[in-house]
């Protein structure tokens, strides 16, 4: 009995290393803070991707036997970041339902009694276009009795 609970709590705290990566990428780039979201609303969803992450983590310990089992047929196909995410999805993606589900009412609120009336500026698209290169397709083989182009 002990050795199982040991096994147990050893594949419960398995879960807790990819969780706060998790919810720290969800609190800086979803949505970024130079979007205007104050500090309650922020708070109120890394409540939610805490909540929602936690409870995500009993179900992947619980889905642990299978999905293990397949991240190693998976083999050098997932790099060590993403064998954790799927090894431990339904942690990631409990972390981003409880941010969601935590951090919409609010800054539903906060857009109509504020945000919706100040006109603060928009912040400036920082993406840029980079031209993409066409892609490249294989040369024709040449037709036997003529000449390929150019000669």
């Amino acid at each position: 009995m002990a050795r199982m609970l040991f096994t147990l709590s050893l594949l419960t705290l398995a879960g807790g290393c990819t969780l706060p990566r998790s919810i720290d990428a969800l609190q800086a780039e979803s949505p970024p803070p130079e979007f205007g979201r104050p500090a309650w609303v922020r708070t109120c969803a890394g409540v939610g991707a805490w909540v929602g992450g936690i409870l995500g983590g009993v179900v992947s310990v619980v889905l642990l036997p299978v999905t293990y089992p397949i991240s190693l047929a998976a083999g050098d196909s997932f790099g060590d970041w993403s064998r954790s995410e799927f090894l431990f999805f339904p942690a990631v993606g409990g972390a981003a339902s409880g941010h969601f589900l935590f951090g919409a009412p609010p800054d539903a609120v906060d857009f109509l009694c504020r945000r919706a009336w100040v006109g603060e500026p928009l912040p400036v698209n920082t993406y840029e276009l980079v031209p993409m290169q066409p892609p490249v397709t294989a040369a024709k083989p040449a037709a036997e009795g003529v000449p390929p182009e150019g000669r």
